[in-house]
């Protein structure tokens, strides 16, 4: 049973507005940063391993089966490493639509007092007894076919090849399991310079399908 809540839970079906944001890659792609299936596996694989992977998903990790005053805890540093105001709302507007949605679906749930994405969902999965290993990985799937799903909209990508860019990544995204499951809260970090530009930057685009 706690499986098939988790799919659930991860499912970009789950009505929490996630869909709406592609973490600066819109910007990306209308800038001509990223325009080939490699150029977009190569983004993907580096969000993982510099970005998103090393701040958002040990997050994720750490707040599987913690308490209120850790959820508190990361949730400022996630506060503090998104630099970026976009973003940073993102992650906790989606982290609300998430309590939101899992309070609806399963009423008995204890409700975590956590306001990120990351860690709104990993106190969710321990909530839902499913295993810290399996949370992660859910976790990371999600985000990878997520961001997979739009550059279809973004770029000259058809779904089958959208699915090969992120199937290319499974061994970015196992180190990145790895080592959010063996991560403490002072490994939380990100570089990503030209994904932060990228982010800034998507309030001016003449058109924009994203919010982010």
């Amino acid at each position: 049973m706690s499986v098939l809540r988790l799919l659930q839970l991860a499912d970009s079906a789950f009505p929490t507005g996630a869909y709406a944001f592609s973490d600066g890659l819109e910007t990306l792609t209308v800038r001509g940063a990223v325009r080939t299936p490699a150029d977009l596996s190569a983004f993907l694989a580096g969000q993982l391993a510099h970005g998103w992977g090393t701040q958002d998903v040990p997050a994720c990790a750490l707040a599987w089966g913690a308490d209120a005053g850790v959820l508190a805890d990361l949730d400022a540093l996630l506060d503090d490493l998104k630099l970026v105001p976009g973003p940073r709302h993102a992650s906790t507007r989606v982290g609300t639509n998430l309590r939101r949605a899992a309070a609806h679906v399963w009423p008995e749930l204890p409700l975590p007092a956590a306001r990120h994405h990351a860690t709104t969902f990993g106190a969710l999965a321990h909530a839902l007894g499913v295993s810290r290993p399996d949370t992660v990985s859910a976790y990371v799937s999600g985000w990878l076919l997520g961001r997979a799903t739009s550059a279809t909209r973004l770029m000259k990508l058809g779904g089958l090849d959208a699915q090969r860019c992120a199937s290319a990544c499974e061994e970015a995204a196992q180190t990145c399991i790895h080592a959010a499951l063996n991560a403490t809260p002072d490994d939380l970090c990100t570089f990503t310079p030209l994904l932060d530009l990228a982010a800034s930057e998507q309030v001016g685009l003449d058109a924009r399908l994203f919010q982010t």
